[in-house]
């Protein structure tokens, strides 16, 4: 049994052919939060549903402007869709400052089913990039929250400013009678 020469020859373009497509697939996808720029007057943006496949790398871009509050935080989930059903899986990303692919480092979440980034926010551009992902056909989901303080911690601090008033106005009332 021999193999000719164009047999070999269509077998090899065949498989080359199947290595570059498969090196092809693979691509950097930018999805921006929706709703953005994001600050204390418009704190809350959502990841779109993405459906994400192993071989690409995931970039979700949002941008923060003034005014911005003490800290801020991203969250982002991903659930497998089978069988008309859907089962939380693992998800792990890292959050950046900068446009994908020149950005700055800024944190890595934990290995779970909806870790979260906190982080203290300045006006400008970032990403977060999906670093693992347990398969294929995943469709990540999260939030991004510019917070805004709460009014239990609003009162907190006008009682602590209070509290000083007082004492500076009693250090006073006490040096004035010393000194009288």
């Amino acid at each position: 049994m021999t193999i000719s020469v164009k047999t070999l020859f269509a077998g090899a373009a065949l498989i080359s052919a199947l290595a570059l497509s498969a090196a092809v697939s693979a691509a950097t996808i930018i999805v921006p939060f929706t709703s953005g720029p994001f600050s204390l007057n418009n704190p809350l943006g959502t990841l779109p549903a993405t459906k994400m496949l192993k071989a690409n790398t995931y970039d979700y871009t949002f941008t923060l402007v003034d005014p911005l509050g003490t800290s801020a935080s991203t969250q982002v989930s991903a659930q497998l869709l089978a069988h008309s059903a859907s089962t939380p899986e693992l998800i792990q990303y890292s959050l950046y400052s900068g446009t994908p692919g020149s950005g700055t480092f800024l944190s890595q979440s934990s290995l779970d089913f909806s870790p979260t980034i906190s982080f203290t926010p300045a006006a400008g551009d970032y990403y977060v990039e999906v670093n693992f992902i347990a398969a294929s056909g995943e469709v990540a989901g999260g939030t991004l929250t510019a917070a805004v303080p709460e009014p239990a911690s609003w009162a907190m601090m006008l009682v602590g400013f209070g509290a000083l008033g007082v004492a500076l106005r009693r250090r006073a009332a006490k040096t004035a009678s010393v000194a009288a």
